[in-house]
């Protein structure tokens, strides 16, 4: 077990100094038992869905298990605190109210975390208001935190004492063209290596310490791509090398959670990492399933979405989207998928916490039409030559119309040693190499050429004269 002190020596010197909407159109309640019912309201409706949790198949002659078992009841049902760290953000304020939400009110503390706490409270105002107008005590704080630059000891007195941290913050910065000559990745505090690796590691160490169970990390599904993958090697150019530190920032929660058996530590914290393709403010598939309340709420949606500063982003007709789902190093297309589904699964691994526990998900949208299918190739005498599409069946791949189909028992937990670091600092320079190579030759080409027909004008006027 690290202190927070042994982990302050290790980091590199940092700045050290403090910093701290009404029910969308749908509620989610999840219950402990092995099924649970979720309520989602809008247009006056209510639709009731059912889930299955904490159905891991036990062997009742297996009293360790079983044992396993009974304590994952207990966790489930006692009152739980959450610290949402970047939960002003677009996918931490979906989370926050989500948890808010939540009719079994399981969580009685629900912590955001921020590095503009004015900002926050302004933009939260709204799930403020509604939980005090239902007569009970508000149980949404905020606090002022930068992982950049707070130091361990800090962040330790942040999230101490919460039961589930949620890591859902990241860097955004674009890359300049002489990053390498004045050492941005040691000198920006803005830079992913800043935030997405040293920031998350330090506040990895940081919740263990201070007790936390379960640590949640939202990164991106090109993490888990090689690192010559186009898409990977496009995005670490553009944004300062941002995949390569998500990566390590996925490690370093790894090495955080492992159990350290020379010490014999008691304490143990899991993790669940979350891997989101193309993120869009499409709504969420069960608010889309429905055209009848689809179109009997769009009004509230719509009202909803100028209030939070995003006028008519959710208004968009996902009535053709499935939400695709898999674990571990299986690889899916990072297709667009809505913030509000994103936050729909990682309240999900919240609430089973033993089906999702040291498990990295995956999650992208894709067409009804074409989502779990490929196109084969066909030749037929009366039809003569066509394509056909045919489903894949792959067992590690959920492909979801309706949450309700969803089952967390087939996650299964990352393997040891299945994530490692990549070659993504060599491709990356290799693209831009390339790319400069190519554009000098091109523009030699162009010079010349142009250069040829000067020459042949000029010789063409000399030959008349």
């Amino acid at each position: 077990m690290h202190s927070a002190a042994a982990f302050a020596a290790k980091q590199p010197p940092q700045k050290q100094h403090h910093h701290q909407q009404q029910c969308g159109r749908f509620r989610f309640l999840f219950r402990s038992s092995t099924t649970s019912k979720s309520r989602f309201c809008g247009g006056g409706e209510e639709a009731y869905i059912t889930y299955r949790f904490n159905d891991d198949g036990k062997n009742e002659s297996d009293d360790e298990e079983v044992s396993e078992d009974e304590r994952t009841t207990q966790n489930n049902n006692k009152k739980k605190s959450v610290c949402i760290v970047g939960g002003c953000g677009r996918i931490g304020t979906l989370i926050t109210r989500t948890v808010l939400n939540d009719p079994e009110r399981r969580y009685e503390r629900v912590h955001v975390l921020t590095r503009n706490v004015n900002k926050c409270i302004t933009q939260n105002d709204i799930m403020k208001e509604e939980n005090e107008e239902e007569g009970r005590p508000v149980r949404l704080t905020f606090g002022e935190c930068d992982v950049t630059n707070f130091t361990a000891e800090q962040l330790l007195e942040s999230v101490k004492g919460y039961d589930e941290v949620v890591a859902c913050f990241g860097a955004q910065r674009i890359s300049k063209p002489f990053d390498w000559i004045t050492n941005a990745e040691n000198v920006d505090e803005r830079h992913p290596k800043s935030v997405n690796f040293w920031g998350v590691r330090k506040l990895a160490f940081a919740a263990k310490e201070g007790g936390c169970e379960r640590f949640v990390r939202v990164t991106g599904m090109s993490v888990g791509y090689s690192a010559f993958d186009f898409i990977a090697v496009l995005l670490n150019n553009v944004l300062s090398m941002t995949i390569k530190f998500q990566l390590l920032g996925e490690l370093a929660i790894r090495e955080v959670c492992e159990v350290n058996d020379e010490t014999k530590s008691k304490r143990r914290m899991s993790y669940t990492i979350v891997r989101p393709g193309n993120l869009t403010d499409w709504e969420g598939i069960d608010n889309n399933s429905d055209p009848e309340k689809n179109s009997g709420s769009s009004s509230s949606s719509t009202k909803s979405s100028r209030s939070s500063g995003g006028a008519n982003n959710k208004n968009n007709n996902n009535n053709e989207r499935v939400v695709v789902l898999t674990h571990g190093a299986n690889h899916i297309d990072a297709s667009k998928v809505s913030r509000e589904d994103v936050a729909h699964i990682i309240f999900v691994a919240l609430q089973n916490r033993k089906a999702t526990e040291n498990v990295t998900i995956s999650i992208a949208g894709a067409n009804k039409a074409t989502a779990g299918m490929r196109s084969a190739f066909r030749w037929d005498p009366a039809r003569g030559a066509y394509w056909e599409t045919q489903a894949i069946d792959d067992a590690n791949v959920q492909i979801l119309s309706k949450w309700s189909d969803l089952d967390v028992r087939k996650f299964q937990p990352d393997e040891k040693n299945d994530l490692k670091e990549k070659a993504h600092q060599f491709w990356a320079w290799s693209f831009l190499l390339s790319a400069f190579g190519v554009a000098y030759l091109f523009l030699r080409a162009i010079f010349s050429l142009v250069r040829f027909f000067m020459l042949s004008l000029t010789s063409s006027t000399f030959a008349v004269v």
